[in-house]
């Protein structure tokens, strides 16, 4: 079950509370982040997630507060490996092309910060092949700024197709690491 607005709401006043600045991902970057670590090599545990969450920092949040942000991440993995596991496209967290714009950077930000968590691991067994399955991601990111991220993020017609096929990569890169 997807979360409610008043479950991403309250999961937001975490997020931006006055504690964390700009250190903390968003709702779009958390789902990109717990995205990662279901699909990727190795889950990420409570802790691991926290800390890519809030950047490092201890954000003094009542149990409550923590307790919500289990429960929302809990719920985003288990609607992402049902989703996965019967073979349907997993659902991204925003729903018109209008949001996609706006939020598919945070989202592949989160994703790619659950992927350094690990960066050994993803690229353990063939670093070229999964590469390939992380560039749409990568390029999407706006992370990387090695002149051929550079030339890619210009070339808008490749960058829409990116945009199309992040379900794609999702199921890809699942299949990759949990079909083995």
């Amino acid at each position: 079950m997807p979360l409610s607005n008043s479950d991403i709401d309250q999961l937001e006043e975490l997020l931006f509370s006055d504690q964390l600045e700009d250190e903390a991902l968003d709702y779009f970057g958390l789902h990109g982040l717990v995205c990662a670590s279901v699909v990727g090599p190795k889950e990420l545990s409570n802790t691991e997630l926290e800390e890519v969450i809030f950047g490092g920092i201890d954000p003094q949040a009542s149990a409550e507060a923590k307790s919500h942000l289990h429960t929302c991440i809990k719920r985003i993995s288990h609607a992402l490996r049902e989703q996965l596991d019967e073979g349907q496209e997993p659902s991204l967290p925003y729903e018109s092309e209008e949001e996609a714009d706006s939020c598919l950077e945070s989202w592949c930000i989160g994703f790619i910060e659950g992927f350094f968590v690990y960066e050994e691991l993803w690229f353990a067994s063939n670093e070229e092949q999964v590469a390939e399955l992380l560039l749409p991601i990568m390029a999407l990111s706006g992370l990387f700024e090695d002149d051929e991220f550079k030339e890619i993020r210009r070339n808008d017609k490749l960058m829409g197709q990116f945009e199309t096929i992040i379900a794609d990569q999702l199921t890809d890169i699942y299949l990759y690491f949990k079909a083995r």
